[in-house]
């Protein structure tokens, strides 16, 4: 009888240990089910995040003309999430924000509440908030690690490198051309012509002029007159590419490259040299400038009046907006429009910057239109077109395809001869006369050869010129003697001050502007103060007549 009763607890035994084998094994079974689910969930998600990482690849960095890194990138941790594989959604949140408190309820509430496979909860997350969101332990969460774009030049460069959009695409400027690279096959670092210390330096004086005149903007373009290299290009108010959102805003425009502007007497050396060029006009060409001209009901005036007869120099020194018109009356309106296109005043500036505009000319262009464009009314150009064109008058002749990269020693310079050098070196001398006797006098820089010409012109407001709102402008290049590189300068509504007697003309502002920046960058570009003898040699330079 005890056997029979142990017998039995030995099959109770075994029927037990079976149970338990079976539920352990069922157990298991389910484990690895879940196991083999949450791989197979993980592969799944892996292939939705590839398809958003294909532009999300390694970019080419970035230096400026000495070597310096001004992009490069860096490597982020982002957080994503599958909706539809929550429960609990509401709980989900909760937990979310206590761990991460920048998070916002409605944009989690309108992420996780729906179907979708695949969500990003933030792109960029600090190790803190990757290492408290993982402790959450949610299910369908990912981390994502990602290539992200970083600008150690800042704002310096940031008008011409550009910015890359959330998914690292390039938007505009370098960053843009990028990508046009990279789709061809050219993922190779790229060189700026750009130099970051003289950049740094114009911008600086740029943003101390816009604060002293009370000025709403500037710009300015700094160019190789030789070969058409950007040394600098300043757009203010500009913008931080690590904060892309406020590249958006219309006051931070790329003013260098796409912002037009009627530019004034700045405009005038174009006229001038057109004249010189024909062979038809000198600089002792006389014209009479008593009295202002009358045309379709508009009446031409001098700033300053001269009310005599002057010769062509006298024109330009005294920036005679009479003068200037009947020059360009004498060769019309054909010959006028057909010069100024040979300049590449008319079309797009060729660059490696995309999609920048043409200037703003009359599609009907008469008479009238010539005169007021031969002072700089009437037409409306980037900087980019200004500095392009006016490398013309100091460079022999030749125009120029600007390059934002490096060119180098490469003598591949794409160039064409567009003026006759001796009109080059004829405006060249006007260019100093009118530093020494002119307009420009705060412009000049000591120990120096600069040479230049100021223009202020009225702005345009609801369809008439408002004589208290005003650009001025500058052009110049330096050292005129053997002439390297061209500036141009724009201030946009500065203000008079006691310092200047309430003048707000361009003498008065954008000239010192011009002479401080040369003052400060001259040594940056290795350019070494004159003697007194080429000083004196150059002041006796006496220009032939034809």
């Amino acid at each position: 009888m005890f056997l029979a009763h142990n017998n039995n607890q030995i099959k109770r035994l075994h029927l037990r240990i079976k149970f338990l084998s079976f539920c352990f094994f069922l157990g298991f079974l389910v484990l690895s089910s879940k196991i083999f689910y949450l791989a197979n969930l993980s592969a799944e998600l892996n292939v939705n995040i590839d398809e958003k990482e294909i532009l999300n690849v390694k970019r080419p960095n970035i230096y400026d003309r000495n070597a310096n890194l001004v992009a490069s990138n860096i490597t982020i941790s982002s957080v994503a999430i599958r909706p539809n594989l929550l429960r609990n959604k509401e709980d989900i949140v909760d937990r979310l924000l206590s761990a991460v408190p920048s998070f916002q309820r409605e944009d989690l509430e309108y992420k996780l509440f729906n179907d979708k496979k695949f969500v990003w909860l933030k792109r960029g997350i600090t190790p803190s908030e990757e290492n408290k969101i993982h402790n959450l332990g949610i299910p369908g969460i990912q981390f994502i690690d990602e290539t992200k774009r970083f600008y150690s030049s800042a704002n310096t460069l940031s008008s011409v490198i550009g910015y890359v959009n959330i998914d690292n695409e390039g938007q505009v400027g370098i960053e843009k051309f990028i990508d046009l690279q990279m789709k061809s096959g050219n993922s190779e670092d790229i060189y700026l012509s750009l130099d970051l210390e003289v950049s740094h330096a114009m911008r600086d004086e740029l943003r101390k002029s816009m604060n002293e005149y009370s000025a709403i903007a500037a710009a300015g373009i700094l160019m190789d007159i030789n070969n058409g290299e950007i040394i600098g290009a300043v757009s203010l108010p500009d913008f931080d590419p690590q904060n892309h959102a406020d590249a958006l805003l219309p006051e931070n425009v790329n003013k260098v490259t796409n912002s037009l502007y009627e530019i004034g007497s700045t405009f005038k050396p174009f006229t001038i040299a057109m004249a010189l060029d024909s062979g038809l006009v000198d600089l002792d060409t006389e014209y009479d400038a008593r009295k202002p001209i009358s045309i379709g009901g508009h009446k031409i005036n001098d700033f300053r009046p001269q009310a005599r007869v002057l010769t062509v120099s006298e024109i330009f020194t005294h920036s005679s907006n009479i003068g200037a018109a009947k020059i360009a009356l004498d060769f019309g309106v054909d010959y006028h429009q057909a010069f100024l296109k040979k300049l590449g005043l008319l079309d797009p500036v060729p660059t490696q910057i995309q999609n920048l505009p043409s200037s703003i000319a009359p599609t009907n262009w008469k008479e009238i239109n010539t005169m007021t464009i031969s002072y700089g009314y009437g037409i409306s150009v980037t900087p980019l077109h200004a500095v392009v064109a006016g490398a013309t008058l100091f460079n022999g002749g030749r125009l120029l395809e600007p390059s934002f990269l490096e060119i180098g020693e490469r003598t591949n310079v794409l160039s064409k001869q567009v003026l006759d050098p001796s009109t080059s070196e004829k405006i060249k001398k006007l260019m100093y006369l009118n530093v020494v006797n002119g307009s420009a006098k705060r412009a000049s820089v000591d120990g120096i050869f600069v040479g230049g010409k100021t223009g202020t012109a009225n702005k345009l407001i609801g369809g008439s010129y408002d004589e208290d709102s005003r650009r001025t402008t500058f052009i110049g290049a330096f050292p005129l003697d053997k002439p390297k590189y061209i500036m141009f300068l724009l201030l946009d509504e500065p203000k008079p001050t006691e310092n200047t007697y309430n003048y707000a003309t361009a003498g008065w502002n954008v000239a010192p502007t011009f002479s401080r920046i040369v003052g400060r960058i001259a040594p940056m570009l290795d350019i070494k103060p004159s003697s007194i003898e080429r000083l004196y040699n150059y002041d006796q330079i006496v220009v032939a007549s034809n």
